[in-house]
């Protein structure tokens, strides 16, 4: 008990650090110095014996409590804390090590204990009525002429808000603006001077200039402010809610020309009083992008910027990214803010964003004089923590939980331990009252919030209350029910519907795996919460996090002595998903995928046996092996008319027509392909997006376009390109979306010649894979960066193109592998890189044996071209003849252009162009589109210069 009562009082210092066990802190002139909380216990046991040896198992025993740990964490622990002081205090040597004993702290120590609170008497004599000096306020017009407006109506007034949200500092601006129309003026009284209740009556008597050794105060103050007009500001009343109340009933009903404003984390609950709940200050929206001058339109942001500007900071357009962030993530909480704001001249925004990440109470406010509980918003918030009632209390450490948004019926589910679901919702609504929460009302339901500052307090003081493990396993068997509810749901909820359900929980998620899973809690737990979770990761996109959780999870199975064969078959599936998505699709791709499908075969799930095949079947088409591929999908045939098999009918047939196409049944395809487009024509916002990697409207549509631009409807690919991008877009699923830009637009728009569109579409998929990582697109996004750069006229890209087509032959990844070797081969002729091109005719001519039938037409025209800048007419000939008629063959309209046109060029440079032209301009005769993409208006070129040649010879 004694131990206890040292450690809530003391604080350690030593060089320019300070250490204050009871709050888990240690400041460099304060700074925090951020280690972990095993290095703090470690230290704190130091301190206390300074110069004497602690022994590794009174180490142990300190940081490790009641739980076996190897010696090395203890090493690991002891190096990253003399680490980080070493880093602060070079000079200083902190820790000595005691070779086969223990450690030693041996810097020299202060130690100081809490100072004694100054006499009762005192602390109300520091009161002095006067109002402290007007603050500098952004943001508040509003709210102060809301408040003016209130108090022409109203007598007693309450402002309630969260910690440091400006309370103190608008009711001075109010009270400075309306107090200069009272005879009297105004009373300022900040009761955070006091801390018992029976002292809130003699403070106000004293800050009036009234004796406070009255025997009845609350008498003399009545009768010394009955002929006033008077403003009475009473500040910071939680803490002594009730006395507050009281008094200033009383007064309010005593007193008819007296005015009374009062702030308070809730309302004082008194007789015709008026509540103002002062919100934060305005911030900008997640994903919004801004210049400085609209970054500035948010109070937030103004008020960061204008404070650090004092501190040497200056504003640049760069910086708006990251001050909108700051703003953001300190809710527009005015006193974080200004804590925040002389970092950004030292680390910068960026930087200053970044660490925000990670903590709250990173931030002393520097030289200023307010109230030591103003010091850091973690301070305020332990004022208003030991106010609570010990349940309210309790509650607000395990709401500490929840990531983002919650309902009653969550903390019900997570907190039902600690009482009845009356009792936990009444004492949620009184932690909303105090403004420990914040509420909001969505679609009809009520939300509940903490701050991100509220929320890393109550986090701390769950770990030091020892209930932190069993709140967590209560908090993930919740989510676990939750989650597979949410599978069942999957099958039916509308997207929208779902995801909004569900996707409010994906940080929820990772933190109660990492506690499970990685932190080896209960890892049983873990492997089936990962399972639970795929579909939300899938459905979100969020597969660079599915792929290293999911991978983990798989990896540690064969570890542990579980046999349910479905469960491990679902993360056998998602990991050969995530795979599909990766830049190796090598051997280990093939393994999972196998593996996977013979899980499901062995359990007869057919949903399982369709989402393998269908999966390995995508793997394969980006692979190049269509007619495996149609093969597998002929076998799976038998099971869509199988329960629940008939819903995928449609996406079996578009990968069937797509692999076709690839085959060479170009015509046959498309028609199939426009078909299946028609009778699904509209985003059906449906359930299981991502039951087969894409969305159907997106999926179908993003093969289509470069399927009917090869059969020379150049106009509608482009539009169902767009159409496809655009419902992707919508429905805001970015595995579709970047699908349909990198195979469905890009595809298009660079085969078209359309760079300003390819240019866009682009920057677009650039940006999409900065938010997603999937590693497959990297290859392809380079390629397509130097294919616009070779046709901007940049020699070099050449390099870059070839190197990149390196890249996608060495991943396996042989999407429209072969027009990717046109386009290699045209830039590198274009560049006079014959070299290059002579490698790409080669392997163009080994290509040829390949499935991809559709594209036969472009190899040989390479070829032909390639031969013909050698000097070999006659080879160039016969090749782009080839070229021409396995064009014709397969119904490849554009292609067939694209040969003729060169045939016709090198017929007409020959002297035999007649039967050449004639044969182009029936060709050229076949475009009707409107759209002038690159190959329609070389042909009309040609046909021009074979005109002029043959007026010219007649």
């Amino acid at each position: 008990m004694e131990e206890l009562e040292e450690a809530n009082v003391t604080t350690y210092c030593f060089g320019d650090c300070r250490f204050i066990p009871a709050r888990q802190l240690l400041l460099h002139r304060e700074v925090p110095i951020r280690v972990g909380s095993r290095a703090i216990d470690l230290l704190h046991a130091l301190v206390r014996r300074p110069g004497i040896v602690v022994s590794k198992d009174e180490l142990f025993r300190a940081a490790w409590p009641n739980v076996f740990v190897d010696e090395s964490n203890l090493k690991v622990n002891i190096a990253v804390l003399r680490r980080a002081l070493a880093q602060v205090e070079p000079d200083l040597t902190c820790i000595a090590t005691v070779p086969g004993r223990g450690y030693r702290f041996v810097a020299p120590l202060r130690v100081l204990g809490v100072a004694d609170e100054a006499a009762l008497s005192d602390a109300v004599r520091g009161i002095s009525g006067e109002l402290p000096a007007p603050p500098a306020l952004i943001g508040r017009d509003e709210a102060m002429a809301d408040l003016a407006g209130a108090l022409a109506e109203t007598r007693l007034l309450t402002i309630v808000g969260p910690p440091g949200v400006g309370k103190t500092s608008v009711a001075v601006a109010t009270a400075r603006q309306v107090g200069e129309s009272l005879k009297d003026g105004v009373c300022f009284v900040d009761l955070a001077a006091i801390d018992s209740p029976q002292l809130v009556a003699p403070a106000i008597a004293f800050a009036c200039g009234l004796n406070s050794n009255l025997v009845n105060i609350l008498a003399g103050l009545v009768e010394m402010l009955r002929d006033r007009e008077l403003l009475l500001v009473l500040d910071n009343c939680e803490h002594v809610l009730n006395a507050a109340a009281t008094v200033a009933d009383h007064l309010n009903h005593a007193l008819p020309r007296l005015l009374v404003v009062t702030t308070s984390r809730e309302p004082l609950r008194c007789r015709r009083e008026s509540v103002y709940r002062l919100a934060p200050l305005r911030f900008p929206p997640a994903g919004s992008e801004l210049d400085a001058a609209a970054a500035l339109d948010f109070s937030a942001v103004e008020l960061l910027v204008q404070r650090a500007v004092t501190q040497g900071y200056r504003l640049d357009d760069a910086d708006a990214s990251s001050l909108a962030a700051i703003s953001r993530r300190l809710d527009g909480i005015a006193l974080a803010i200004e804590l925040a704001a002389p970092r950004l001249s030292t680390d910068g925004p960026a930087k200053l964003a970044d660490l925000l990440e990670n903590a709250f109470d990173a931030f002393v406010l520097q030289g200023n004089a307010a109230a030591p509980r103003h010091m850091t918003l973690m301070a305020m918030l332990d004022w208003s923590y030991r106010l609570l009632p010990e349940r309210e209390a309790c509650l607000l450490r395990h709401l500490s939980l929840f990531s983002g948004t919650f309902t009653l019926n969550d903390v019900v589910g997570v907190c039902g331990h600690l009482g009845s679901a009356e009792d936990v919702g009444a004492w949620l609504e009184s932690l909303a009252a105090r403004s420990l929460s914040s509420v909001s009302y969505h679609s009809g339901h009520r939300y509940y919030r903490l701050l991100d500052s509220t929320r890393s307090f109550a986090s701390e003081r769950l770990r030091a209350s020892g209930e932190e493990q069993a709140a967590m396993a209560s908090y993930t068997h919740y989510l676990l029910a939750l989650f597979e509810q949410g599978e069942v749901e999957w099958n039916w909820r509308a997207r929208e519907d779902w995801t909004a359900r569900y996707g409010r929980w994906g940080n929820d998620l990772h933190r109660a795996i990492d506690w499970a899973w990685r932190d080896g809690h209960n890892r049983e737990l873990g492997i089936r919460l990962t399972a639970a979770a795929i579909p939300l990761w899938n459905e979100l996109s969020s597969l660079s996090e599915t792929r290293t959780r999911v991978a983990e999870v798989v990896e540690g199975l064969n570890g542990l002595a579980m046999d349910d064969v479905v469960l491990r078959l679902k993360l056998v599936s998602a990991h050969a998903l995530n795979l599909n998505f990766g830049d190796d699709r090598g051997p280990e791709i093939e393994a999972a995928w196998r593996e996977a499908r013979t899980l499901a075969d062995e359990t007869g799930n057919v949903e399982y046996r369709l989402r393998t095949t269908m999966g390995w079947a995508g793997a394969k088409t980006f692979a190049g092996n269509h007619r495996q591929v149609l093969s597998a999908l002929s076998e799976l045939r038998g099971l869509l008319n199988q329960e629940g098999g008939h819903s995928a009918v449609p996406d079996v047939t578009r990968l069937e027509l797509v692999n076709r196409f690839y085959c060479g049944d170009i015509e046959t395809s498309v028609a199939g392909l426009k078909a299946l487009a028609r009778s699904h024509s509209t985003v059906a916002y449906r359930s299981q997006t991502s039951r087969f990697q894409l969305d159907r409207f997106v999926g179908i549509r993003s093969y289509l376009a470069p399927m009917l631009w090869v059969v020379g409807e150049h106009r509608e690919a482009f539009d169902v390109a767009q159409e496809c991008i655009l419902a992707a877009t919508t429905i805001g699923h970015p595995v579709s979306l970047m699908h349909a830009l990198a195979v469905g637009g890009l595809s298009v728009s660079l085969w078209s010649g359309l760079l300003d569109v390819a240019q866009d579409q682009l920057k677009r998929l650039e940006a999409q894979y900065q938010i997603c990582q999937l590693d497959i697109w990297p290859p392809l996004i380079r390629f397509y960066r130097a294919a616009i750069d070779t046709a901007g006229r940049d020699a070099q890209a050449v390099d870059r193109m070839r190197d990149a087509i390196g890249g996608l032959r060495s991943r396996n990844l042989r999407i429209h592998f072969a027009m990717n070797l046109a386009m290699l081969a045209d830039a590198a002729l274009s560049h006079n890189r014959l070299d290059v091109a002579r490698a790409v005719a080669a392997e163009a001519s080994d290509y040829l044996e390949r499935d991809e039938a559709w594209c036969r037409s472009e190899l040989f025209r390479v070829i032909g071209l390639t031969r013909w800048r050698e000097g070999d007419v006659l080879s160039a000939a016969e090749n782009l003849a080839m070229a021409v008629r396995a064009a014709q063959r397969s119904g490849a309209l554009t292609l067939e252009l694209r040969a003729a046109t060169q045939q016709a060029k090198l017929a007409l440079q020959t002297g035999h162009g007649d039967i050449a032209l004639s044969h182009l301009a029936c060709v050229y005769q076949r475009f009707e589109s409107g759209l002038h993409t690159a190959d329609v208006v070389a042909a009309r070129d040609q046909l021009e210069v074979g005109q002029m040649i043959s007026r010219g010879g007649s």
